[in-house]
């Protein structure tokens, strides 16, 4: 199912009637107030979790795994940014859902189960050992890098 373009079009007026609404219960200068402080909370909480989630990707990497799901964590909080710094009430709903880690867990599943989206876990880890020769500018020689490497599996089946 591809997405329906319309809601482009649909979205900014909705948006809008709910402001002018809102504006018509607590007021122009209070409605304003609001949006901003959103958009502000938002990109502080954003900036919180996507360093949160950076870290996690680093430890993933660091033990030689592929950070597939931080990624699109990621993706799902960058997304939630930008519905958050959008003006209007609807679509900082949205935002907020996005950044609720519950919920973008959720959400998450349904997307690796509709198969569109694929999430690979990899758990190659290298071990080995190297050592180096320094380069010596007079005589010209380069650096040497000897090692070995067996893959994780493989260690395994031995």
């Amino acid at each position: 199912m591809r997405f329906p373009f319309w809601i482009f079009l649909l979205l900014p007026a909705v948006e809008l009637v709910v402001l002018i609404k809102v504006g018509g219960y607590i007021g122009a200068l209070n409605t304003l107030a609001l949006v901003i402080l959103g958009m502000v909370a938002g990109m502080a909480v954003v900036r919180r979790q996507g360093f949160r989630t950076m870290l996690k990707a680093r430890e993933k990497m660091t033990h030689g795994e592929m950070p597939a799901l931080e990624m699109l964590e990621g993706f799902m909080i960058a997304l939630g940014g930008v519905f958050l710094m959008i003006p209007g009430f609807i679509t900082d709903f949205f935002g907020v859902a996005l950044l609720i880690p519950p919920v973008r867990k959720v959400l998450l599943r349904r997307m690796i189960k509709s198969g569109r989206w694929q999430a690979q876990q990899s758990s190659t880890t290298f071990e080995g050992e190297y050592y180096r020769e320094d380069f010596d500018r007079n005589r010209g020689i380069n650096q040497t890098l000897e090692g070995e490497f067996k893959r994780e599996d493989e260690k395994k089946s031995q």
